[in-house]
């Protein structure tokens, strides 16, 4: 379903092209992600705001909002480089496991926020945008949730075989 793996016998470039797609379409995902969130920093107050940044930081305190729109994309861009990991396109990571399994958990939260939303979005329609980010981050979660079930049925030995 969501990952094909060869026998370990396989030659190497029958191996190579065996990939668990569900975790490489997360991780460039989340590459693209940490890209869109480090063009931030130049980005006006009014589309800061609009997308639920903290537009004012961004006026008053230009170092601080700077420094958490780096650290945000470098978080975001290392859950794109461990899917990718678990994907087969990038070599196995050390604690691949966890860090999959933490990136799912973070995304299916962001994404299960939409259920209070539903309720602000009913009083106000302006704040549809956030529902639509939520259901975003839901999907991308279920697309980690996918890969990772599919690097937990794949025995270890086989994946660092691969790699």
């Amino acid at each position: 379903m969501s990952t094909v793996t060869a026998p370990v016998s396989a030659p190497p470039e029958q191996r190579a092209s065996q990939h668990n797609y569900w975790l490489l379409a997360g991780g460039y995902f989340s590459l693209a992600f940490a890209i869109f969130q480090l063009s931030a920093i130049w980005w006006k107050p009014g589309a800061i705001r609009y997308f639920g940044g903290p537009a004012k930081l961004s006026v008053e305190r230009p170092l601080i909002y700077t420094a958490l729109c780096v650290g945000f994309a470098i978080i975001v861009a290392l859950f794109g480089i461990y899917a990718l990991s678990g994907g087969g396109s990038v070599r196995h990571l050390p604690l691949l496991r966890t860090a999959l399994v933490t990136m799912t958990v973070v995304y299916l939260l962001r994404g299960l926020i939409l259920v209070p939303q539903i309720l602000v979005t009913i009083r106000h329609p302006e704040f549809i945008r956030f529902l639509l980010f939520s259901v975003i981050a839901f999907c991308v979660g279920i697309v980690h949730l996918i890969g990772t079930i599919g690097v937990f049925r794949t025995p270890r030995q086989q994946r660092v075989t691969e790699t």
